[in-house]
């Protein structure tokens, strides 16, 4: 862990390796999804403004998260 890495990140980071026997997207996916499902909107948006800004310790898994939490309309 970097010292600069967010608390955000770092569980972001610890979901991704809980998915990492998946297929990369779908890990992705499944990240996304716990991160949409549990976390406040304040933690995902500090988790996103991590992301934007390398550079960062993300794991891939993690980092693609982000970006589909950006693009996902769907609700949270």
């Amino acid at each position: 862990m970097s010292t600069g890495e967010s608390p955000q990140a770092r569980m972001a980071n610890d979901i991704a390796i809980q998915f990492a026997h998946l297929p990369f997207h779908q890990a992705a996916d499944e990240v996304a999804k716990h991160i949409r499902m549990f976390w406040d909107p304040r933690m995902r948006a500090e988790f996103d403004r991590f992301a934007d800004v390398p550079p960062h310790d993300l794991d891939p898994a993690a980092l693609e998260a982000a970006r589909l939490l950006r693009t996902s309309t769907a609700p949270g």
